[in-house]
């Protein structure tokens, strides 16, 4: 059976792609169906027999693998990375499976979802399994579409190509380069989380804006997390909301407080946070009895059960809203929540549909009634202004018309040492697939901590945005300084941050090698440096190095590099590289700057993405010029002095290094020009 240019064809138990081999051992129920976009082939699976809730299918064996790096459900809200070298391995609620086989091609495999059940991947007896489940006993199924297939020679472009045949096929969604990013995401943000946790209120918010002017580094946005809702402890354990007025520990409501934190501390857009479905346990049908509540027991995926935990803080039973009055509800609380000022909202909790969709209609049409539901409202109310948290299941990565921003890890835990560095590696590997529906949120973090400028470096090279979770009185400003512009924006790569090639296949969390992350600035790429070994049981030192071929997409060409920590510059080819070694808990931040007639400006070195700073800039035959985002110690690299260097017009001095290095003292953003001696 022909479905593509690549002539994929499933027969007698083997699919192959012109000719070749890809999986073996294939069982029943399988069939494929044409990808339309041309970048590999959907596979459908239907069952031999009667419907039933959860379905089970051989998938087969992929030949050749050498590796793989797979991505799986931790628990219902998060996906975590792993990897290998047997996919018969892989964990049961495994929802995409890159592998390189020993050819050096590489083979992309993403579960799906059809109109009412879900599919995930696992290994079972050296074979691949696809699994179905509609997570409601009274939904069944014979199950639908189940799978995306795609092989290519390049990782790194062969997720965009599945990408786009995935929003094609599914229908509604649009890719994250399609869609705009919130007005908020370019600049620095606090979230009252970390710093209060439940017990946020007025008084305590106003205190912690106080605490960062008198650092003078504010906060343009601010989330206001859990602990300002009105709330119910029901009999059975769980809180449950009961109106969308703020509880007492905000008088005069949300209103009173963001008048005061625009007008006082230069906030611009103010955050609120929900769950989902209203609150942890739900809403409350007797408080808000609109809506339809119903109480749902919680029934957790066989997979899901070894997390008991889940019910421990969240109940047995919740009241969930139907599909059918979702929309209604999130529209309701978004537009009361529009008119005391909110200018968007942070929306946790969102996987919870998946395992409370019991006798709702089965968690794909759930999920979808809430996300439809959710995009239309925040559209109308916030301009899209929304981020979508705790969201890792299938359904709610995929087919967001206008969301563009997600949360790719679970949180930032202050007090597990041991999860600092693989927060930087979930993010990384998570972000390479679903960045491609939607822009990553790496999570706050918080400056004074003693990782504080452990997670900064990774902030600053993620492309996400940046936010901290600081108590008043303990921030770190000169972390801060580092990613902040005086105007209160960041220095934001223009791409993904995402893991480079000799490390996509390796867990650098237990294994002795360094993570390292790539990105893209206007003019160049950045490079962070990672000993991710972050616990007590870690490799004290580990070794290696960096390269402009470490980095996918990058022309090739010769680059001045910049090293943050020692401002050390050296020039390298493609097949040059820098040696380095870390201790533990320690990072590096590289500068990657191509020359253009022996000249390079490599930014701010005072910022942690240097080259961040640098736009627009213009190469002519004796005259540099670009617009630098803050004030700040330029560094040139150039065979030549500076004959002069302005800002705005206005002479300043430079001063020359060695290695042929130079820097400028730039007081302030603004237009500067390089003229150049001649040779």
């Amino acid at each position: 059976m022909t479905t593509n240019k690549l002539r994929y064809e499933l027969k007698n138990g083997v699919l192959a792609c012109d000719g070749m081999q890809i999986l073996t051992d294939a069982g029943n129920g399988l069939e494929l169906e044409l990808d339309v976009q041309g970048a590999g082939v959907f596979i459908t699976a239907r069952a031999m027999e009667t419907p039933s809730q959860r379905l089970e299918w051989t998938l087969g064996k992929i030949e050749s693998v050498d590796c793989f790096m797979a991505c799986h459900l931790e628990d219902p809200f998060w996906m975590i990375p792993e990897t290998g070298h047997d996919v018969g391995t892989i964990h049961e609620d495994t929802q995409c499976l890159l592998a390189r086989r020993e050819n050096g091609s590489y083979l992309f495999l993403v579960p799906l979802y059809s109109e009412d059940m879900r599919f995930v991947l696992r290994g079972k007896d050296g074979h691949l399994e696809l699994v179905g489940d509609t997570a409601d006993v009274y939904t069944v199924s014979k199950g639908g579409l189940a799978l995306f297939l795609a092989e290519g020679e390049d990782p790194y472009t062969l997720m965009p190509a599945a990408a786009a045949s995935v929003t094609k096929r599914l229908g509604e969604g649009q890719l994250r380069c399609a869609k705009s990013l919130p007005p908020f995401f370019d600049f620095f943000g606090w979230c009252t989380w970390d710093a209060f946790y439940n017990e946020v209120s007025h008084e305590k918010v106003r205190e912690g804006l106080e605490s960062f002017a008198e650092g003078q580094v504010s906060p343009r946005f601010m989330i206001l997390d859990a602990g300002w809702q009105s709330t119910h402890s029901t009999v059975t354990g769980e809180e449950r909301l009961t109106s969308f007025v703020a509880n007492d520990k905000f008088p005069g409501d949300l209103r009173a407080l963001i008048d005061r934190v625009k007008k006082d501390y230069g906030i611009e857009f103010f955050i609120a946070w929900h769950a989902l479905m209203g609150y942890w346990g739900g809403t409350e049908g007797k408080s808000l009895d609109r809506y339809g509540v119903r109480d749902v027991i919680r029934r957790l995926s066989p997979s899901l059960n070894r997390n008991p935990k889940i019910c421990d803080w969240q109940g047995q039973i919740a009241g969930v809203i139907p599909q059918e009055s979702a929309g209604q509800f999130l529209h309701d609380y978004h537009a009361y929540l529009k008119d005391q000022g909110v200018d968007g909202v942070k929306v946790d909790n969102q996987a919870a549909i998946t395992y409370l969709s019991d006798g709702m209609g089965g968690r794909v049409k759930m999920c979808n009634a809430y996300r439809k539901g959710l995009a239309s409202s925040t559209s109308d109310h916030f301009d899209n202004a929304l981020i979508v948290c705790m969201a890792g299941a299938t359904e709610l990565c995929y087919d967001w018309p206008t969301a563009n921003v997600t949360r790719t890890s679970t949180d930032f835990w202050p007090d597990i040492p041991a999860s600092h560095g693989k927060h930087i590696w979930i993010n990384a590997c998570v972000s390479m697939w679903v960045s491609e529906f939607l822009h990553p949120d790496w999570d706050m973090f918080q400056s004074g901590h003693p990782m504080g400028s452990y997670h900064a470096a990774g902030r600053a090279i993620s492309g996400s945005s940046v936010y901290v979770s600081d108590k008043p009185g303990m921030h770190d400003f000169d972390v801060l300084r580092k990613l902040v512009c005086t105007d209160g924006t960041i220095l934001r790569c223009t791409a993904i941050g995402r893991p480079c090639p000799d490390c996509l296949f390796r867990d650098p969390t237990c294994e002795d090698v360094l993570l390292k992350v790539f990105n893209f600035n206007a003019h160049g790429a950045v490079a962070g440096v990672f000993h991710s070994q972050t616990g007590e049981k870690a490799t004290p030192r580990l070794s290696g190095t960096v390269s402009p071929s470490d980095i996918p997409g990058l022309p090739a060409g010769r680059y001045a590099v910049m090293s943050h920590r020692s401002d050390e510059v050296r020039v390298l080819g493609p097949d040059d590289y820098w040696e380095i070694s870390l201790e533990r808990c320690q990072w590096e931040i590289f500068t990657l700057v191509p020359l253009h007639g022996n000249t390079a400006v490599l930014g701010l070195s005072d910022k942690y993405n240097s080259g961040g700073a640098i736009r627009e800039l213009r190469d002519e035959q004796v005259r540099t010029r670009f617009h630098i985002r803050d004030g700040g110690k330029l560094v040139l690299y150039a065979d030549r002095a500076p004959a002069s260097v302005t800002i705005e017009g206005e002479p300043v001095e430079c001063e020359g290094g060695h290695a042929n290095t130079f820097a400028v003292q730039i007081p302030t953003a603004g237009e500067v020009s390089i003229t150049w001696r001649e040779n």
